[in-house]
């Protein structure tokens, strides 16, 4: 998955869910726009990492029978 790019200035720094999770707040190494995508509440954030890991668990369960991504 390549991701999206910047919001702001549109430059490829393949912005993923994961990688935003992970990292909420960074800074575009091309215009330095500070992106900040932290939740708003710890109970969002905690849906979301649950799902990922559903995600993941599935992905596990059928792996060398299909292709994700």
């Amino acid at each position: 998955m390549a991701g999206i790019p910047c919001p702001s200035c549109k430059s490829p720094i393949g912005l993923t869910l994961e990688l935003i999770i992970k990292n909420p707040i960074m800074v575009c190494p091309h215009c330095k726009t500070i992106m900040n995508f932290e939740p708003p509440n710890d109970e969002i954030k905690e849906k979301m990492k649950k799902g990922l890991a559903e995600i993941e668990k599935i992905k596990n369960k059928y792996k060398g029978m299909v292709k994700f991504g």
